[in-house]
């Protein structure tokens, strides 16, 4: 049997009571439906994560969502985020030296006061669009200074659209000395201030999600490489996409747009009652710009950053473009690209091991208020099983076989034949009397 024929025996069999339930959702307003089977345990609560194709179709709120138990009830649930946890200690050191190398680079020097263990320094710089080389030493007696960062970059495309963080090596020297190096066709550079940071990170489980390379392009004027990507899903909780490069040592600047079509169509205008359209394009949203990079440091271990991450909560369009600025180098060779993301979790009570239903696709519906809400404040926190889909298809209660209607000679056949009947006896009666006003004549005539 099929997976579409099991699904509509599922939905007959879990709602055979709704007929009788006063509270029953009316489920012809959803487009999909999906069953949900629950894995055998003691726990009292279930969790299941939202899957891509739960998302493409689903409202931007997930507020249509609904759980049907197998009594053609709502199951109450809670919609939980899980998120990477960053923890970041902000340092403002001292600056106790400013100067310029021979090679008019700015530099400076800074003073923690202490040992301080750090990962990350934002040099910020004077300017909107250039990039700059920066070395990074660190030391701890202000004499003697070793090499943490030979060659990294700070970017600027405009005054919005700048990069200057830089990520170290975690360390915990006093004293960090920076230089920030020129570009060729300008003078010494000004740094304008500088902080540190220590940044530790909390990983939650991740999906990987699919991405496919739909088009590669370079663009000289701009010193771009631009990859066009698809997804496949709309509206995905993305939080990184990583690169696969080729190249054994870079510092690249980079963007990532998207959208989830290239065009749509706008009613025109017209006198007369035809409906014309026009397409229009559709601009590209800015994702997120980052740095990526892959260097040997100075202690030989290899350094790099290949993954852009996304702020959480972000939901991501179907379709991206990924801009590599190259500036003066040979473009990078990308070989592939992936993506994660983190789903939801909706958190039900699960008091047996029968299946439900999860329906979605929902414009008019609200969103749904439960008392759980009030009595899970953590429900990540708690023990729980697992359940899962098993793959969304369309509703079968949306636009159910209707029985064809009846023909009206059909539904009144007796009154048709009393009709016909009743017909029949008026024209016999008036042939018969034509027929007799005619003999009538012809004996007179005679």
């Amino acid at each position: 049997m099929s997976m579409s024929g099991i699904l509509v025996g599922t939905v007959i069999t879990l709602l055979a009571g709704t007929e009788n339930n006063p509270a029953a959702l009316n489920l012809a307003q959803w487009q999909y439906c999906a069953k949900v089977t629950i894995e055998q345990g003691a726990e009292e609560y279930c969790r299941l994560t939202l899957t891509p194709d739960v998302y493409n179709v689903a409202r931007s709120d997930l507020g249509d969502i609904r759980l049907i138990s197998a009594a053609g009830e709502q199951m109450p649930y809670v919609l939980a985020e899980p998120k990477d946890i960053t923890g970041r200690q902000t340092y403002e050191p001292a600056v106790i030296n400013r100067s310029t190398s021979a090679g008019r680079a700015a530099m400076v020097t800074l003073d923690f006061g202490d040992k301080t263990t750090k990962n990350a320094v934002e040099v910020v710089t004077k300017g909107s669009n250039f990039r700059r080389a920066v070395k990074v030493e660190g030391s701890n007696d202000n004499i003697e200074f070793f090499t943490l960062i030979e060659q990294a970059y700070v970017f600027a495309v405009s005054d919005d659209r700048r990069f200057e963080l830089v990520d170290l090596p975690a360390n915990d020297y006093r004293y960090l000395r920076i230089s920030v190096l020129p570009m060729e066709s300008e003078a010494s550079p000004m740094i304008d201030a500088v902080r540190a940071f220590r940044t530790e990170q909390s990983r939650t489980e991740h999906q990987p999600v699919k991405i496919v390379l739909v088009e590669h392009s370079e663009d000289d004027k701009n010193q771009s490489s631009i990859y066009l990507f698809d997804l496949a899903y709309r509206s995905l909780p993305i939080t990184e996409i990583e690169l696969d490069i080729a190249d054994d040592s870079f510092y690249r600047y980079i963007t990532v747009d998207g959208r989830d079509a290239a065009t749509r169509k706008i009613l025109i205008d017209s006198e007369d009652s035809r409906q014309r359209f026009r397409e229009a394009a559709i601009s590209w949203e800015r994702i997120v710009s980052d740095a990526i990079y892959r260097y040997i440091a100075a202690d030989g271990r290899k350094r790099e950053k290949l993954a852009l991450r996304i702020s959480s909560g972000r939901r991501v369009p179907r379709y991206l473009r990924l801009e590599i600025r190259n500036y003066d180098d040979k473009p990078l060779r990308l070989k592939a690209a992936s993506a994660n993301m983190i789903g939801h979790e909706v958190v039900f009570e699960c008091k047996d091991n029968v299946a439900a239903l999860l329906y979605v696709g929902s414009e008019s519906t609200g969103i749904p208020r439960y008392d759980l809400a009030q009595r899970l404040s953590e429900p990540l926190g708690m023990s729980f099983r697992r359940a899962s889909l098993e793959g969304i298809t369309g509703n079968p209660l949306l636009n159910p076989a209707k029985e064809k209607p009846l023909a009206w000679t059909e539904m009144h056949r007796g009154l048709l034949l009393t009709v016909l009947v009743g017909v029949v006896l008026v024209l016999g009666g008036f042939i018969l009397k034509s027929f007799k006003s005619i003999q009538r004549e012809q004996t007179q005539e005679r």
